[in-house]
């Protein structure tokens, strides 16, 4: 499991070190703080990774902006994504987070938080991925 650093806390899986999840009808923690708490017995070990009440949330849709279907050929633009999550709320700008690759590197690049820039002329696609979805966008490099 890889744990980002904007809701680690919805992203903790419990269970014992017996590979069992915390049983039905156990209290669960509501705060919005990363937590990091190791508990010993002399049968298991838990350690808690994060907390949270937002961890049911599934990622429904992304958005990439700006909507740009050409640039030229040196420039460079800044892509944004926008998450939105199945109970209907979004999250602004998770570029950092996302995974970016270029269809065509030789055309055009793309950074790890989504930064573009334009090496030769040709059609690239740039694909945005994150929580199970992905997003792309044409661009066409101009001389």
């Amino acid at each position: 499991m890889t744990l980002r650093r904007r809701h680690a806390t919805c992203m903790a899986k419990w269970q014992n070190t017996k590979g069992r999840g915390i049983p039905p009808g156990a209290k669960q923690m509501k705060s919005y703080c990363m937590l990091f708490a190791m508990a010993f017995s002399a049968m298991s070990m838990v350690t808690a990774l994060g907390c949270g009440d937002e961890s049911n949330k599934t990622v429904s849709d992304l958005d990439l902006t700006p909507d740009t279907s050409s640039m030229k050929k040196g420039e460079t633009l800044q892509y944004t994504l926008k998450v939105m999550y199945s109970d209907g709320s979004a999250d602004g700008d998770m570029s950092g987070d996302a995974e970016w690759v270029s269809s065509d590197p030789a055309t055009a690049t793309v950074s790890a938080d989504g930064l573009v820039t334009a090496i030769d002329e040709g059609t690239v696609t740039i694909t945005a991925r994150y929580g199970g979805e992905e997003e792309t966008e044409s661009l066409v490099v101009l001389p």
